[in-house]
């Protein structure tokens, strides 16, 4: 399990850009496109800057209707599914 500290940023070897209401990412060493819509934009946004687990549910309780025990949960897993694509890494 993802502490609230847990520190995650962006890997270097990829690109992205917002293509009306979600994000594309391109992994440029595997050459595969991956999509965010939703909260998951927002989510990558703040991850301009490394962002801990609890900083990036500050952002999406401030901004979505969800419970912070829940979204606690909720961006944990994406983060996990973004490392495990390889587009986020550990601080």
């Amino acid at each position: 399990m993802v502490e609230p500290s847990t520190v995650f940023r962006k890997v270097a070897h990829q690109v992205s850009c917002q293509i009306n209401d979600e994000v594309a990412i391109l992994d440029l060493e595997r050459s595969l496109y991956f999509g965010l819509e939703g909260a998951g934009v927002r989510i990558w946004d703040a991850l301009e800057q490394p962002r801990s687990l609890a900083e990036l549910c500050d952002v999406v309780v401030s901004e979505f209707d969800v419970a912070p025990a829940d979204c606690q949960a909720d961006v944990a897993q994406l983060l996990a599914s973004l490392q495990q694509e390889g587009l986020i890494e550990l601080v």
